[in-house]
């Protein structure tokens, strides 16, 4: 046996797994098509749950040191501050980080990658899996190197960590049964003035999309992510010049860039794969199940998808539990995957439609239309109607489904509902607080 276990995919997902392994004792090939780590990347929010792993890890202090913490999330619409969540609530006493840091997927796979050397692992970049055999007690694997020649060895193990376009899923014959979303979304990262708040995330809501705007290290910097307008949707050139009109007309007119030095279009997709183990190859994170971007949940699910994984895999691996251990991580994460892909999906799709119930988040609320969303009436003549939700009930609802989920949802994970407040004008509302009566899925 060549090595114990392959880690295939060198990103977030596959350096958490490798970390966990080789601090275990366990045996790691890790490797990786690509030239180097990563130096521009999307994902952006570190929720509690991982820094707690990342404090087992030892790497907790770093990542604080490199990451800003969000301390709120400010809603606009219309060129008005609707609603404000203090994320340096949410969570408190449940966890010893009661806040969403903001730290760049580039700035984790540093973090982790240097956590590996000290370890004594590595990575082996420009390798790609090229073929896949599963054999009794072993994977026979082909690996391409940079030169092209094809190299074979031995995997007691192999762990998918390589993305959307996973080889281990095709090579494992595993479907990945979804769909892409109809927008297309943009990311930037720029120095910027303008009405946001400064410290903390701003979410600029209008008629077909969203804008989020993160603050980052450094002085006016901002990593904003948002969709293009239909009108640029089909463009192949589009440039951040394009993309500003939009900007400013949903963040005012005195929103300034003094440079941008990325800027990168994107499709997303929501799919699951159908399964997420065939016999002794595993899937986790990207290569298992990819989501709309709202709730900054996707890296962190899978570095807890590797977190899982990790420790039952060691065990096996050094004859200290049956290989029956394995059966949980699809029994514990498939789940944990598909109520996740459809919270995300249904916040996004809540805010990018263009529905009358949608179009109450960003429209200015009047006595005429608050009403309780206590399911259908009966008026005096007999007749059923269904009364819409008020605006604040709709915003309400929207900012517990963009940060992670309904307190059932979350109970289902096996995690505490952490504490936070929305403060929407006139009302102050707890998470997780809103009678049962007045939760409606839109």
């Amino acid at each position: 046996m060549d090595t114990d276990v392959l880690v295939v995919g060198a990103g977030p997902t596959g350096l958490m797994l490798a970390n966990q392994l080789v601090r275990r004792g366990v045996r790691v090939l890790i490797i990786d098509r690509h030239a180097g780590p990563s130096l521009q990347t999307r994902a952006l929010g570190v929720q509690a749950r991982t820094m707690e792993i990342y404090s087992k890890l030892g790497i907790v202090d770093r990542a604080l040191d490199l990451g800003k913490r969000a301390t709120g999330a400010n809603i606009w619409a219309q060129g008005r501050k609707m609603a404000r969540v203090p994320l340096g609530e949410a969570g408190q006493g449940a966890t010893p980080y009661p806040f969403i840091l903001i730290l760049g997927q580039d700035d984790n796979e540093r973090i982790m990658g240097d956590k590996l050397h000290d370890l004594g692992g590595s990575v082996q970049w420009n390798t790609e899996l090229v073929g896949l055999e599963q054999e009794p007690g072993a994977v026979a694997v082909a690996l391409q190197r940079p030169d092209g020649t094809n190299r074979k060895i031995h995997a007691g193990w192999v762990a998918g960590c390589d993305g959307a376009r996973s080889s281990v899923r095709e090579l494992s014959g595993i479907t990945f049964p979804g769909a892409p979303y109809e927008h297309v979304f943009f990311v930037a990262d720029a120095e910027a003035t303008g009405s946001m708040v400064q410290d903390e995330v701003n979410v600029y809501l209008w008629q077909e999309g969203f804008h989020l705007l993160f603050p980052m290290r450094g002085k006016d910097h901002w990593r904003i992510v948002g969709i293009l307008p239909a009108t640029l949707r089909d463009r192949v050139d589009v440039t951040f010049e394009a993309v500003i009109p939009s900007l400013r007309k949903e963040a005012g007119a005195g929103l300034s860039f003094k440079t941008c030095t990325w800027f990168s279009t994107y499709r997303i997709h929501h799919r699951s794969a159908s399964r997420f183990r065939d016999r002794r190859c595993f899937l986790l994170g990207d290569a298992a199940h990819i989501h709309s971007p709202v709730g900054a949940q996707g890296m962190n699910t899978g570095l807890q998808d590797a977190y899982n994984l990790a420790w039952k895999l060691a065990l096996v691996v050094k004859d200290r539990a049956q290989a029956a251990l394995l059966d949980s991580y699809e029994e514990e994460r498939v789940p944990v995957a598909r109520r996740l892909l459809n919270t995300t999906d249904r916040a996004f799709r809540l805010v990018v439609s263009d529905s009358r119930l949608a179009g109450l988040l960003r429209t200015k609320n009047t006595r005429q239309d608050r009403c309780v969303c206590d399911g259908p009436r009966t008026d005096t003549e007999g007749r059923v109607s269904h009364r819409l939700p008020d605006r604040h009930t709709l915003q309400e609802e929207l900012l517990v489904e963009i940060s992670g989920g309904s307190a059932r949802e979350r109970a289902a994970r096996g995690r505490p509902l952490p504490v936070a407040t929305a403060q929407v004008p006139g009302r102050r509302l707890r998470r997780g607080s809103v009678p049962e009566a007045r939760r409606h899925a839109i």
